[in-house]
């Protein structure tokens, strides 16, 4: 097997503890940038953050995702979040999205897994969004991928091992 797996999906839907168990049993994984700049700036008392500077943080989460998705060296590789994901939200937040993020946005993901919602969702210190905006950013994940040709697999809502049991199936079938 091999690819660049991407997950995305609204937040709170289950990405990083998925990315977690799948890195737990053997895989090789790219941790969310988003969630990394935020406990940065958070500890060092940094601004850009996405409810103070939703334009500065998404060129941020840019500049280190493609850092980080440069400097793969696994043959297969599950990312938690991807380049698209920060045009969906400047897009959801009304910004306009720079050509930066549009020149990067083409053939990165061998297939794109869309995380679909649990049945409860939980705010937190990183995630602060509202139930209506995490419909809203889901809704537009998916509309901006399709846009740019990537292939989506929804993964329904289930128990993180019934659902990497289904993406793994689906990559093996892939590969």
């Amino acid at each position: 097997m091999k690819g660049k797996f991407l997950f995305t999906g609204a937040p709170g839907v289950g990405k990083t503890t998925l990315i977690e168990y799948l890195k737990s049993i053997g895989y090789s994984v790219v941790r969310e940038t988003a969630r990394d700049v935020i406990e940065q700036q958070q500890k060092n008392n940094g601004t850009i953050l996405p409810w103070i500077n939703q334009m500065a943080f998404q060129k941020r989460v840019l500049g280190i995702q493609l850092e980080r998705e440069n400097n793969i060296s696994s043959n297969l590789v599950f990312i938690d979040r991807g380049i698209l994901d920060g045009i969906a939200y400047l897009r959801v937040a009304g910004l306009e999205v720079p050509n930066l993020f549009y020149k990067n946005a083409y053939n990165r993901y061998d297939c794109v897994f869309l995380i679909e919602p649990l049945p409860k969702y939980v705010q937190d210190h990183q995630r602060k969004e509202k139930r209506k905006v995490s419909k809203k950013l889901h809704s537009t994940l998916k509309e901006t991928y399709q846009e740019f040709g990537y292939k989506i697999i929804s993964v329904p809502a289930n128990s993180v091992k019934e659902r990497a049991d289904f993406i793994i199936a689906s990559v093996e079938m892939h590969s």
